[in-house]
């Protein structure tokens, strides 16, 4: 910071004597929407965003939130972002080895082009912290057998056309799981598909993988790096588990279900069964935005043409205050 106003005020002197000085100084790369997933009995997950490419990411890890014990050494720790994803800045390292029904501390170690080594969490801050399952089962509460699908989710870039290879989907069970899982787009299925497997969720009060009911609400959210400012980086939306109807029991490839939708029109944008002022709050929060803006997102846009308008406004009002059937 003194280097950054002592140069400052040496441009604006000279500025003032009719020279002109170029400075030279480096700004610490910021790290944002640093979160642990795909949290299971013997490993878990990193992801976090950089403001600037990643030329190489890292993690620490330790038995105490001191930070005195590192046991990263007898680990697996393996960056798994694709090239494509490092380049937008987008980090995801996979940890393995580790011990169920434990807790584990991390700091995270970004090496950008700019701007060269970054740890996060400062060493001041407490590391983030993480308890591994206490274990996975085949059976629920109910000693019925646990089927979960595999939920795909296409993501494309903020023009909505161009397939967006290299983003990260993040997938959360409000009120249910502890931890998310994620999966990049591309990763073992045809772009732009991003996968996750609901048999990796864990009940956080059981601390074991459960059974995700069809209707649940699934937050799923978009890491897209440098494709946008750091500020609407991350886009998220709400949706539905799809019902699980297949028999036998056999896991299978599904999208999400949409939130209530009387009369084909998607405003239920909380997901509650009800289309009311919080519906409406979030709408005029959006009213104006048009593709093409990281700002925008599609579930506001009710007539699918590119801007949410009065002709989406229209659609809003023809189905305020409905409530859906139980």
């Amino acid at each position: 910071m003194k280097k950054i106003r002592g140069c400052i005020q040496s441009l604006t002197y000279l500025l003032i004597s009719g020279v002109s000085l170029l400075c030279s100084f480096q700004l610490q790369a910021a790290v944002s929407d640093v979160t642990v997933t795909d949290v299971t009995t013997r490993a878990f997950s990193v992801v976090w965003v950089s403001d600037e490419t990643i030329t190489s990411a890292d993690v620490h890890i330790y038995s105490d939130a001191s930070r005195e014990t590192e046991v990263s050494g007898m680990l697996n720790i393996n960056l798994v972002s694709p090239a494509v994803a490092l380049a937008n800045g987008i980090a995801k390292i996979d940890v393995t080895g580790l011990i169920a029904n434990t807790k584990y501390y991390i700091d995270t170690e970004t090496t950008g082009t700019i701007s060269g080594q970054v740890m996060f969490p400062l060493p001041e801050s407490l590391p983030f912290e993480v308890k591994t399952a206490v274990s996975t089962t085949r059976e629920n509460s109910e000693s019925g057998i646990i089927v979960n699908d595999l939920i795909q989710y296409e993501i494309f870039e903020p023009d909505g056309a161009t397939e967006s290879q290299g983003t990260l989907m993040m997938l959360k069970i409000p009120g249910l799981s502890a931890y998310p899982v994620t999966a990049f787009v591309g990763d073992g299925f045809s772009i732009p598909k991003a996968v996750v497997d609901l048999n990796n969720i864990f009940d956080a009060t059981r601390h074991k993988n459960t059974a995700v009911e069809g209707g649940l609400v699934m937050e799923i959210s978009e890491f897209r790096g440098l494709l946008c400012d750091m500020q609407y980086q991350k886009r998220s939306s709400l949706r539905r588990v799809p019902s699980h109807e297949e028999t036998p029991h056999i896991s299978q490839l599904e999208v999400p279900d949409p939130c209530f939708s009387p009369s084909g029109v998607a405003a239920d944008f909380d997901c509650n069964g009800v289309i009311d002022p919080n519906d409406f709050t979030q709408f005029l929060m959006n009213f104006g935005i048009a593709q093409q803006s990281c700002q925008f997102k599609a579930d506001f846009d009710l007539s699918a043409d590119g801007v949410i308008d009065p002709n989406d406004f229209t659609q809003f009002l023809s189905v305020f205050g409905a409530v859906e059937q139980q």
